[in-house]
Protein backbone atom coordinates (compact mmCIF):
# COMPACT_ATOMS: atom_id res chain seq x y z
CA UNK A 1 0.00 0.00 0.00
CA UNK A 2 1.16 3.57 -0.98
CA UNK A 3 1.29 6.56 1.68
CA UNK A 4 0.97 9.59 0.48
CA UNK A 5 4.90 10.71 0.42
CA UNK A 6 4.68 7.93 -2.73
CA UNK A 7 1.69 8.48 -4.72
CA UNK A 8 1.13 10.67 -7.57
CA UNK A 9 0.39 10.66 -11.16
CA UNK A 10 2.97 9.51 -13.96
CA UNK A 11 4.72 12.39 -16.03
CA UNK A 12 2.88 13.61 -18.54
CA UNK A 13 3.96 13.88 -21.90
CA UNK A 14 6.51 11.28 -24.00
CA UNK A 15 7.48 8.54 -21.47
CA UNK A 16 9.60 5.81 -21.58
CA UNK A 17 8.45 2.56 -19.44
CA UNK A 18 10.68 -0.30 -18.25
CA UNK A 19 8.67 -3.19 -16.51
CA UNK A 20 10.77 -4.62 -13.88
CA UNK A 21 9.52 -7.51 -12.69
CA UNK A 22 10.80 -8.32 -8.52
CA UNK A 23 12.12 -11.20 -8.62
CA UNK A 24 11.66 -12.24 -12.20
CA UNK A 25 12.53 -10.23 -15.08
CA UNK A 26 13.81 -7.61 -16.23
CA UNK A 27 13.90 -6.85 -19.95
CA UNK A 28 14.51 -10.29 -20.55
CA UNK A 29 17.16 -10.67 -18.32
CA UNK A 30 17.20 -12.83 -14.70
CA UNK A 31 17.28 -10.63 -11.68
CA UNK A 32 18.01 -12.24 -8.08
CA UNK A 33 17.80 -9.78 -5.29
CA UNK A 34 19.82 -11.93 -3.18
CA UNK A 35 20.89 -10.88 0.33
CA UNK A 36 24.64 -11.48 -1.04
CA UNK A 37 24.23 -9.45 -3.34
CA UNK A 38 22.81 -6.53 -1.41
CA UNK A 39 25.26 -7.18 1.30
CA UNK A 40 28.37 -6.44 -2.09
CA UNK A 41 26.31 -3.73 -2.94
CA UNK A 42 25.67 -2.34 0.78
CA UNK A 43 29.86 -2.74 1.57
CA UNK A 44 30.54 -1.16 -1.98
CA UNK A 45 28.23 2.22 -1.35
CA UNK A 46 29.22 2.58 2.79
CA UNK A 47 33.12 1.84 1.69
CA UNK A 48 33.49 4.21 -1.47
CA UNK A 49 31.33 6.76 0.46
CA UNK A 50 32.84 6.95 3.82
CA UNK A 51 36.48 7.15 2.12
CA UNK A 52 34.91 10.08 -0.03
CA UNK A 53 33.50 11.76 2.85
CA UNK A 54 36.53 11.35 4.82
CA UNK A 55 38.47 13.17 2.81
CA UNK A 56 36.35 15.78 2.49
CA UNK A 57 35.49 16.33 6.29
CA UNK A 58 39.09 15.90 6.69
CA UNK A 59 39.61 19.19 4.74
CA UNK A 60 37.17 20.83 6.96
CA UNK A 61 38.59 19.39 10.34
CA UNK A 62 42.28 20.58 9.26
CA UNK A 63 40.73 23.98 8.44
CA UNK A 64 39.11 24.97 11.45
CA UNK A 65 42.59 23.87 13.20
CA UNK A 66 45.54 24.20 10.88
CA UNK A 67 44.94 25.70 7.62
CA UNK A 68 44.62 29.26 8.50
CA UNK A 69 47.86 30.20 10.10
CA UNK A 70 49.93 26.96 7.61
CA UNK A 71 48.14 28.57 4.47
CA UNK A 72 47.13 32.31 5.54
CA UNK A 73 49.34 33.36 8.17
CA UNK A 74 49.83 37.18 6.67
CA UNK A 75 45.81 37.47 8.02
CA UNK A 76 44.57 37.96 11.40
CA UNK A 77 43.39 35.19 13.70
CA UNK A 78 39.61 35.82 12.67
CA UNK A 79 40.22 36.80 8.93
CA UNK A 80 42.55 34.03 8.86
CA UNK A 81 40.16 31.44 9.59
CA UNK A 82 37.40 32.90 7.59
CA UNK A 83 40.01 32.52 4.47
CA UNK A 84 40.40 28.95 5.58
CA UNK A 85 36.96 28.16 5.52
CA UNK A 86 36.50 29.64 2.13
CA UNK A 87 38.65 27.26 0.88
CA UNK A 88 36.36 24.88 2.38
CA UNK A 89 33.76 26.16 0.75
CA UNK A 90 35.40 26.03 -2.95
CA UNK A 91 34.85 22.19 -2.98
CA UNK A 92 31.27 22.84 -2.08
CA UNK A 93 31.16 25.62 -5.15
CA UNK A 94 32.59 22.88 -7.56
CA UNK A 95 29.77 20.09 -6.72
CA UNK A 96 27.48 21.29 -9.23
CA UNK A 97 29.85 21.45 -11.78
CA UNK A 98 30.59 17.64 -10.99
CA UNK A 99 27.50 16.98 -10.71
CA UNK A 100 26.50 17.61 -14.00
CA UNK A 101 29.83 16.09 -15.43
CA UNK A 102 29.16 12.75 -13.44
CA UNK A 103 25.43 12.95 -13.76
CA UNK A 104 25.36 13.35 -17.65
CA UNK A 105 28.10 10.00 -17.51
CA UNK A 106 25.90 8.32 -14.90
CA UNK A 107 22.96 8.35 -17.35
CA UNK A 108 25.23 7.36 -20.24
CA UNK A 109 27.98 4.99 -19.53
CA UNK A 110 26.25 3.39 -16.23
CA UNK A 111 25.96 4.23 -12.36
CA UNK A 112 29.30 1.79 -11.58
CA UNK A 113 31.93 2.98 -14.14
CA UNK A 114 30.99 6.66 -13.03
CA UNK A 115 31.69 5.74 -9.31
CA UNK A 116 34.86 4.71 -10.07
CA UNK A 117 36.14 7.56 -11.74
CA UNK A 118 35.09 10.03 -8.84
CA UNK A 119 36.71 7.87 -6.12
CA UNK A 120 40.02 8.02 -8.11
CA UNK A 121 39.78 11.69 -8.64
CA UNK A 122 38.69 12.24 -4.53
CA UNK A 123 41.68 9.99 -3.64
CA UNK A 124 44.32 11.74 -5.62
CA UNK A 125 43.31 14.95 -4.55
CA UNK A 126 43.51 14.26 -0.69
CA UNK A 127 47.23 12.42 -0.97
CA UNK A 128 48.69 15.54 -2.85
CA UNK A 129 46.85 18.01 0.47
CA UNK A 130 49.11 15.64 2.52
CA UNK A 131 52.12 16.76 0.77
CA UNK A 132 51.65 20.18 -0.27
CA UNK A 133 54.08 22.94 1.00
CA UNK A 134 53.34 25.40 3.28
CA UNK A 135 53.38 29.78 2.83
CA UNK A 136 56.43 29.88 4.49
CA UNK A 137 58.03 27.38 2.03
CA UNK A 138 56.19 28.54 -1.12
CA UNK A 139 54.44 31.72 -0.35
CA UNK A 140 50.99 32.27 -2.24
CA UNK A 141 51.87 29.58 -4.28
CA UNK A 142 50.77 27.32 -1.66
CA UNK A 143 47.23 28.68 -0.72
CA UNK A 144 46.59 28.85 -4.47
CA UNK A 145 47.31 24.80 -4.90
CA UNK A 146 45.28 23.93 -1.91
CA UNK A 147 42.63 25.86 -3.46
CA UNK A 148 42.91 23.51 -6.61
CA UNK A 149 43.35 20.58 -4.97
CA UNK A 150 40.26 21.35 -3.34
CA UNK A 151 38.11 22.11 -6.15
CA UNK A 152 39.36 18.84 -7.53
CA UNK A 153 37.72 17.14 -4.54
CA UNK A 154 34.38 19.17 -4.81
CA UNK A 155 33.92 17.80 -8.43
CA UNK A 156 34.19 13.97 -7.52
CA UNK A 157 32.19 14.56 -4.67
CA UNK A 158 29.53 16.36 -7.12
CA UNK A 159 29.11 12.55 -8.89
CA UNK A 160 30.07 10.13 -5.42
CA UNK A 161 26.46 10.79 -3.24
CA UNK A 162 24.04 10.97 -6.56
CA UNK A 163 25.83 7.46 -7.66
CA UNK A 164 26.64 5.39 -4.88
CA UNK A 165 22.69 6.80 -3.82
CA UNK A 166 21.51 5.22 -7.25
CA UNK A 167 23.60 2.03 -6.95
CA UNK A 168 22.00 1.45 -3.49
CA UNK A 169 18.20 1.75 -4.02
CA UNK A 170 17.80 0.69 -7.55
CA UNK A 171 19.48 -2.50 -6.76
CA UNK A 172 17.23 -2.72 -3.35
CA UNK A 173 13.36 -4.79 -3.49
CA UNK A 174 10.70 -1.66 -3.27
CA UNK A 175 10.05 -1.69 0.12
CA UNK A 176 13.66 -1.40 1.56
CA UNK A 177 14.30 1.22 -0.40
CA UNK A 178 14.74 3.40 2.33
CA UNK A 179 16.84 1.12 4.79
CA UNK A 180 19.25 0.16 1.62
CA UNK A 181 19.20 4.05 0.94
CA UNK A 182 20.71 4.86 4.01
CA UNK A 183 23.59 2.90 4.04
CA UNK A 184 25.10 6.19 1.69
CA UNK A 185 24.43 8.57 4.20
CA UNK A 186 26.05 6.11 6.91
CA UNK A 187 29.31 6.61 4.54
CA UNK A 188 29.10 10.73 6.01
CA UNK A 189 29.42 9.40 9.70
CA UNK A 190 31.87 6.68 8.66
CA UNK A 191 33.73 9.33 7.15
CA UNK A 192 33.10 11.79 9.80
CA UNK A 193 34.15 9.31 12.21
CA UNK A 194 37.58 7.60 9.93
CA UNK A 195 38.53 11.39 9.40
CA UNK A 196 37.91 12.46 13.31
CA UNK A 197 40.06 9.33 14.48
CA UNK A 198 43.14 9.92 12.07
CA UNK A 199 43.23 13.39 13.20
CA UNK A 200 43.00 12.98 17.34
CA UNK A 201 45.74 9.69 16.63
CA UNK A 202 47.91 11.92 14.58
CA UNK A 203 47.36 14.86 17.09
CA UNK A 204 48.13 12.33 19.82
CA UNK A 205 51.28 11.19 18.11
CA UNK A 206 52.49 14.04 17.15
CA UNK A 207 51.60 16.50 20.23
CA UNK A 208 53.18 19.73 19.65
CA UNK A 209 54.55 19.15 16.24
CA UNK A 210 50.76 18.64 15.30
CA UNK A 211 50.72 21.88 12.93
CA UNK A 212 54.23 21.19 11.43
CA UNK A 213 53.67 17.81 10.40
CA UNK A 214 51.15 15.74 12.18
CA UNK A 215 48.39 17.15 10.17
CA UNK A 216 49.95 15.51 6.99
CA UNK A 217 49.36 11.78 8.52
CA UNK A 218 45.47 11.54 8.19
CA UNK A 219 45.38 12.90 4.59
CA UNK A 220 48.17 10.22 3.43
CA UNK A 221 46.46 7.23 5.39
CA UNK A 222 43.48 7.86 2.42
CA UNK A 223 45.84 6.27 0.32
CA UNK A 224 45.48 3.13 1.80
CA UNK A 225 41.08 3.62 2.36
CA UNK A 226 41.40 4.41 -1.57
CA UNK A 227 42.53 1.13 -2.52
CA UNK A 228 40.43 -0.80 -0.33
CA UNK A 229 37.40 1.18 -1.49
CA UNK A 230 38.01 1.04 -5.21
CA UNK A 231 39.05 -3.36 -4.67
CA UNK A 232 35.47 -3.01 -3.15
CA UNK A 233 33.50 -1.23 -5.87
CA UNK A 234 34.93 -2.76 -8.60
CA UNK A 235 33.56 -5.95 -7.54
CA UNK A 236 29.68 -4.64 -8.25
CA UNK A 237 27.80 -5.16 -10.85
CA UNK A 238 25.47 -2.19 -12.61
CA UNK A 239 22.35 -1.10 -11.50
CA UNK A 240 19.19 -3.63 -12.91
CA UNK A 241 17.39 -0.24 -14.17
CA UNK A 242 20.33 1.31 -16.01
CA UNK A 243 21.03 -2.23 -17.46
CA UNK A 244 17.37 -2.00 -18.54
CA UNK A 245 17.80 1.40 -20.17
CA UNK A 246 21.27 0.17 -21.80
CA UNK A 247 19.36 -2.75 -23.31
CA UNK A 248 16.95 -0.50 -25.01
CA UNK A 249 19.55 1.81 -26.21
CA UNK A 250 17.32 4.53 -24.50
CA UNK A 251 19.73 6.61 -22.77
CA UNK A 252 19.12 10.50 -22.75
CA UNK A 253 22.10 12.29 -25.30
CA UNK A 254 22.14 15.33 -23.06
CA UNK A 255 20.68 14.36 -19.76
CA UNK A 256 21.15 17.20 -18.17
CA UNK A 257 19.29 19.28 -20.37
CA UNK A 258 16.30 16.96 -20.45
CA UNK A 259 16.07 17.39 -16.50
CA UNK A 260 16.20 20.86 -16.46
CA UNK A 261 13.62 20.87 -19.45
CA UNK A 262 10.90 18.53 -18.31
CA UNK A 263 11.94 18.11 -14.20
CA UNK A 264 13.24 21.39 -13.54
CA UNK A 265 10.22 21.66 -10.39
CA UNK A 266 11.53 18.38 -8.65
CA UNK A 267 15.37 19.38 -8.40
CA UNK A 268 14.46 23.40 -7.16
CA UNK A 269 12.06 21.63 -4.08
CA UNK A 270 14.65 18.31 -3.44
CA UNK A 271 17.48 21.07 -2.91
CA UNK A 272 15.07 22.59 -0.56
CA UNK A 273 14.64 18.66 1.41
CA UNK A 274 18.38 18.73 1.52
CA UNK A 275 19.44 22.29 2.54
CA UNK A 276 18.46 21.94 6.39
CA UNK A 277 20.65 18.56 6.84
CA UNK A 278 23.57 20.30 4.61
CA UNK A 279 23.40 23.69 6.98
CA UNK A 280 23.03 21.59 10.31
CA UNK A 281 25.26 18.73 9.59
CA UNK A 282 28.06 21.51 8.60
CA UNK A 283 27.45 23.61 11.53
CA UNK A 284 28.13 20.45 14.00
CA UNK A 285 30.80 18.94 12.25
CA UNK A 286 33.19 22.14 11.02
CA UNK A 287 32.36 25.06 12.67
CA UNK A 288 31.13 23.30 16.10
CA UNK A 289 35.08 22.53 16.43
CA UNK A 290 35.97 25.85 15.94
CA UNK A 291 33.62 27.28 18.10
CA UNK A 292 34.51 25.10 20.62
CA UNK A 293 38.37 25.66 20.70
CA UNK A 294 38.51 29.40 20.07
CA UNK A 295 35.59 30.86 21.63
CA UNK A 296 34.65 28.83 24.55
CA UNK A 297 38.11 27.32 24.90
CA UNK A 298 37.42 23.54 25.44
CA UNK A 299 40.46 21.83 24.54
CA UNK A 300 41.04 20.64 20.99
CA UNK A 301 41.23 17.07 21.95
CA UNK A 302 38.16 17.26 24.01
CA UNK A 303 35.95 18.61 21.35
CA UNK A 304 37.27 15.90 18.69
CA UNK A 305 36.38 13.39 21.03
CA UNK A 306 33.33 14.56 21.98
CA UNK A 307 32.64 14.52 18.09
CA UNK A 308 33.80 10.97 17.59
CA UNK A 309 31.31 9.76 20.36
CA UNK A 310 28.34 11.18 18.49
CA UNK A 311 29.22 10.11 14.86
CA UNK A 312 29.11 6.54 16.45
CA UNK A 313 25.89 7.43 17.98
CA UNK A 314 24.59 8.68 14.37
CA UNK A 315 26.08 5.36 12.66
CA UNK A 316 23.82 3.59 14.35
CA UNK A 317 20.64 5.94 14.07
CA UNK A 318 20.64 6.33 10.18
CA UNK A 319 19.10 2.59 9.06
CA UNK A 320 16.61 2.97 12.16
CA UNK A 321 15.98 6.28 10.20
CA UNK A 322 15.72 4.64 7.29
CA UNK A 323 13.52 1.77 8.00
CA UNK A 324 11.26 4.13 9.57
CA UNK A 325 11.00 5.55 5.91
CA UNK A 326 10.28 2.29 4.76
CA UNK A 327 7.32 1.64 7.67
CA UNK A 328 5.49 4.48 7.53
CA UNK A 329 6.56 6.89 5.01
CA UNK A 330 9.83 9.19 3.33
CA UNK A 331 8.01 12.26 4.84
CA UNK A 332 6.81 11.80 7.70
CA UNK A 333 10.71 10.77 8.97
CA UNK A 334 12.06 13.95 7.26
CA UNK A 335 9.23 16.41 8.77
CA UNK A 336 10.03 15.19 11.77
CA UNK A 337 13.81 15.84 11.63
CA UNK A 338 12.34 19.76 10.01
CA UNK A 339 10.54 20.01 13.45
CA UNK A 340 13.38 19.14 15.27
CA UNK A 341 15.94 21.23 13.74
CA UNK A 342 14.05 24.31 14.19
CA UNK A 343 15.12 24.26 18.06
CA UNK A 344 17.84 22.21 17.59
CA UNK A 345 21.12 25.06 16.95
CA UNK A 346 19.51 26.34 20.43
CA UNK A 347 19.89 23.59 22.20
CA UNK A 348 23.17 22.91 20.44
CA UNK A 349 25.16 26.20 21.53
CA UNK A 350 23.20 26.77 24.97
CA UNK A 351 24.71 22.92 25.90
CA UNK A 352 28.19 23.93 24.55
CA UNK A 353 28.26 27.18 26.18
CA UNK A 354 28.17 25.37 29.37
CA UNK A 355 31.73 24.66 28.59
CA UNK A 356 31.64 21.01 29.88
CA UNK A 357 33.05 18.21 27.19
CA UNK A 358 29.79 16.05 28.25
CA UNK A 359 27.48 18.99 27.42
CA UNK A 360 29.13 19.47 24.00
CA UNK A 361 29.35 15.48 23.41
CA UNK A 362 25.18 15.55 24.35
CA UNK A 363 24.75 18.43 21.90
CA UNK A 364 26.37 17.24 19.38
CA UNK A 365 24.65 13.40 19.62
CA UNK A 366 21.02 15.58 19.48
CA UNK A 367 21.70 17.22 16.16
CA UNK A 368 23.55 14.03 14.72
CA UNK A 369 21.36 11.62 15.55
CA UNK A 370 18.46 12.85 16.23
CA UNK A 371 17.87 15.77 14.00
CA UNK A 372 20.08 15.12 11.09
CA UNK A 373 18.70 11.28 10.58
CA UNK A 374 16.08 11.58 10.15
CA UNK A 375 16.90 14.45 7.91
CA UNK A 376 18.94 12.57 5.95
CA UNK A 377 18.30 8.69 5.99
CA UNK A 378 15.29 9.08 3.51
CA UNK A 379 16.68 11.32 1.27
CA UNK A 380 18.15 8.71 -1.82
CA UNK A 381 15.28 6.76 -1.77
CA UNK A 382 13.15 9.80 -1.67
CA UNK A 383 15.01 12.04 -4.44
CA UNK A 384 15.58 8.51 -6.73
CA UNK A 385 11.46 8.08 -6.79
CA UNK A 386 11.01 11.48 -7.92
CA UNK A 387 13.30 11.27 -11.21
CA UNK A 388 13.05 8.93 -14.38
CA UNK A 389 15.12 6.42 -15.09
CA UNK A 390 17.30 7.95 -17.98
CA UNK A 391 17.53 11.08 -15.80
CA UNK A 392 17.87 10.06 -12.39
CA UNK A 393 21.68 10.15 -11.55
CA UNK A 394 22.04 13.76 -13.28
CA UNK A 395 18.54 14.64 -11.00
CA UNK A 396 19.41 13.16 -7.54
CA UNK A 397 23.53 14.84 -7.65
CA UNK A 398 22.31 17.96 -9.25
CA UNK A 399 19.66 18.75 -6.62
CA UNK A 400 22.13 17.44 -3.85
CA UNK A 401 25.01 19.46 -5.59
CA UNK A 402 23.49 22.65 -6.15
CA UNK A 403 21.89 22.70 -2.38
CA UNK A 404 24.89 21.25 -0.23
CA UNK A 405 27.72 24.10 -2.30
CA UNK A 406 25.51 27.20 -1.98
CA UNK A 407 23.57 26.52 1.49
CA UNK A 408 25.66 23.41 3.17
CA UNK A 409 29.52 24.17 2.07
CA UNK A 410 28.93 28.05 3.14
CA UNK A 411 27.62 27.09 6.93
CA UNK A 412 30.81 27.47 8.82
CA UNK A 413 31.45 30.58 6.53
CA UNK A 414 28.42 32.04 7.54
CA UNK A 415 28.37 30.98 10.89
CA UNK A 416 31.91 32.38 11.49
CA UNK A 417 30.59 35.71 10.52
CA UNK A 418 27.56 35.56 12.28
CA UNK A 419 29.11 35.43 15.33
CA UNK A 420 31.99 38.02 14.30
CA UNK A 421 28.74 40.04 13.66
CA UNK A 422 26.43 39.59 17.39
CA UNK A 423 29.26 37.80 19.42
CA UNK A 424 26.67 36.06 20.17
CA UNK A 425 24.99 32.20 18.39
CA UNK A 426 21.94 33.69 17.64
CA UNK A 427 21.77 34.67 14.70
CA UNK A 428 23.30 31.18 13.52
CA UNK A 429 20.43 29.53 15.10
CA UNK A 430 17.90 31.48 13.75
CA UNK A 431 19.04 30.87 9.89
CA UNK A 432 18.73 27.17 10.50
CA UNK A 433 15.29 27.10 12.34
CA UNK A 434 14.31 29.41 9.12
CA UNK A 435 15.97 26.75 6.63
CA UNK A 436 14.37 24.05 8.66
CA UNK A 437 11.02 25.57 7.90
CA UNK A 438 11.69 26.19 3.72
CA UNK A 439 12.94 22.04 4.11
CA UNK A 440 9.50 21.44 5.70
CA UNK A 441 7.26 23.20 2.76
CA UNK A 442 9.73 21.78 -0.18
CA UNK A 443 9.07 18.11 1.48
CA UNK A 444 5.59 18.52 1.26
CA UNK A 445 5.78 20.04 -1.92
CA UNK A 446 8.15 17.36 -3.53
CA UNK A 447 5.62 14.35 -1.91
CA UNK A 448 3.02 15.68 -4.04
CA UNK A 449 5.19 16.19 -7.24
CA UNK A 450 4.32 12.75 -9.89
CA UNK A 451 6.32 9.67 -8.78
CA UNK A 452 8.52 8.00 -11.19
CA UNK A 453 8.33 4.95 -9.37
CA UNK A 454 5.04 4.63 -8.24
CA UNK A 455 4.38 0.77 -8.58
CA UNK A 456 3.11 -1.75 -6.50
CA UNK A 457 5.59 -0.95 -3.44
CA UNK A 458 5.04 -3.20 -0.39
CA UNK A 459 5.63 -3.24 2.98
CA UNK A 460 6.18 -6.14 5.38
CA UNK A 461 2.75 -5.34 6.95
CA UNK A 462 1.40 -6.02 3.49
CA UNK A 463 3.29 -9.15 2.18
CA UNK A 464 5.45 -11.57 4.46
CA UNK A 465 8.99 -11.21 3.16
CA UNK A 466 9.38 -10.43 -0.25
CA UNK A 467 6.82 -9.16 -3.27
CA UNK A 468 4.74 -11.80 -5.08
CA UNK A 469 7.10 -12.77 -8.25
CA UNK A 470 5.59 -10.72 -10.81
CA UNK A 471 4.48 -8.30 -8.87
CA UNK A 472 5.81 -5.30 -11.62
CA UNK A 473 8.26 -2.10 -11.08
CA UNK A 474 7.33 0.96 -13.47
CA UNK A 475 10.75 2.98 -13.99
CA UNK A 476 9.31 6.06 -15.90
CA UNK A 477 11.13 8.61 -17.31
CA UNK A 478 11.64 11.75 -19.64
CA UNK A 479 12.40 10.34 -22.28
CA UNK A 480 12.41 12.28 -25.73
Amino acid sequence: MLDSSHRGPRHRGPSLTFTVLSGGTIMGVSEKRSTTKMLRVTAAGFAGTALEYYDFFLYGTAAALVFGPLFFPSYSPLAGTLASFATFAVGFLARPLGSVLFGGMGDKVGRRKTLVFSLLMMGTATVLIGVLPTFEQVGWFAPLLLVTLRFVQGIAMGGEWGGAALMLVEHSPPYRRGLYGSTVQMGVPGGLLLSTIAITVSDHISGDAFDTWGWRIPFLLSGILFAISMFIRLGVEETPDFTALQSASAQQSTPVNSLLRNQWREVALAAGVIAPGGILFYLVSTYAVSYGTTVLDISRTTMLNALLAASIVYLISLPVSGHLSDRFSRRAVILAGCVTALFGGFVLFGLMNTGSGWAAFLGITFMLAVVHSALQAPQPAFLAERFGVDVRFSGVALSQALSVSVIGGTAPFMATLFYSWTHSTWLICTWLTLWSVAGAVSTIALSRRPCAIDDAEQRPADTDREPRLGASRQLTGTHE
